[in-house]
């Protein structure tokens, strides 16, 4: 079952994040609330943290010549905020089906010294056979996988992609640009370095431990504080918070083609009743010897599917999860704001 983020009781009231631990607070403002609140035991944190400055710098330059951008610390607590956004329950949570892995990739995808992993070649993954069309059905022959082949940038995508990821400052081509759009584009690798940093900051101060040691139920509580104003909106990013980004890479890591390095397994696809990319397959066959496209009999794109018909061959679908129902009546309400006028 898939559970993001959402609040569960609009009438509860809503947790709110202490002014010295906000996004625009006075500089050093953080520290002494730390200190107010909670004295000796987050203060010890916090002077544990300056003592592991060099060691930080080692792991950072061990990380790079991994082929890495974030360091064993930020990867926890990268783990622990994509499982509060999408859970696991009965199904997996968004760390098991990678969706760490697809933001380390994404943070890193220039730092190949070949093509850079950005967009995906094509037009098939091989996941699927060609048609057999002597008889319209599933040959044996696959064609290879390129999609893991990326396709080369152009000049302009790379200057983008650049900028997107180490920042405006990094790209002087983009930099002269900064002005007319309001300042200067932060970097993903910045925003993710220093988003993983507050939240453990948060976490020290609020809960005595770094994000990814904490339970569950703290965490949920953490992470309601940091969408109460702990992030900056990002002006270049349609005022985007850090909590955005994540969300959305978060949910691309977990269904996008597993070639990006999240859906491992394919297991976000299952959990969305997707089967994927079905080409070159498709779901109507020609048939040489019927002279006709043919259906394929257990994903029929004319008639009911085979698990959708009764034992005396009456039709009766498969009721919706709780999931399916809760989507089904934010889709009907939506749709009423917009007939009615309203948006």
């Amino acid at each position: 079952m898939i559970r993001l983020r959402l609040p569960t009781d609009s009438s509860a009231p809503a947790p709110r994040l202490p002014a010295a631990l906000r996004w625009d607070a006075p500089a050093g403002g953080a520290i002494r609330f730390l200190l107010g609140r909670r004295r000796f035991l987050q203060a010890t944190f916090l002077a544990l943290g300056l003592l592991v400055l060099p060691v930080r710098r080692t792991e950072r330059a061990l990380a790079r010549s991994r082929g890495r951008f974030l360091i064993r610390h930020e990867r926890k607590t990268l783990a622990a905020l994509c499982d509060r956004i999408l859970p696991p329950d009965g199904d997996p949570g968004a760390a098991a089906l990678g969706a760490p892995r697809y933001i380390q990739r994404l943070l890193t995808a220039l730092d190949r010294p070949t093509r850079p992993r950005i967009f995906a070649g094509g037009p098939f993954s091989g996941r699927q056979p060609f048609a057999d069309e002597r008889d319209g059905t599933p040959g044996r022959r696959r064609p290879r996988n390129d999609f893991k082949r990326p396709l080369r940038l152009s000049r302009l995508q790379e200057l983008a992609w650049r900028a997107e990821l180490f920042g405006s400052a990094a790209v002087p081509e983009v930099q002269a640009l900064d002005e007319q759009f309001g300042g200067p584009l932060i970097g993903l690798r910045d925003v993710y370095r220093a988003g993983l940093a507050k939240t453990d900051e948060v976490a020290v101060a609020m809960a005595g431990a770094p994000f990814a040691e904490l339970t569950t139920a703290q965490q949920d509580e953490i992470l309601a504080l940091l969408d109460d104003g702990a992030f900056p909106p990002d002006p270049r990013r349609r005022n985007r918070t850090f909590l955005d980004l994540l969300i959305g890479h978060t949910l691309e890591g977990c269904f996008g083609a597993p070639e990006y390095g999240g859906n491992r397994k394919r297991r976000g696809w299952a959990m969305l009743g997707l089967q994927g990319d079905v080409q070159p397959l498709g779901y109507s066959l020609y048939s040489a010897a019927a002279d006709d496209y043919v259906e394929r009999p257990e994903l029929p794109m004319s008639t009911p599917n085979p698990d959708e018909i009764a034992s005396d061959g009456t039709l009766r679908p498969r009721p919706l999860t709780a999931d399916g129902e809760a989507m089904q009546e934010a889709i009907a309400s939506l749709t009423s704001i917009f007939a009615d006028g309203r948006c």
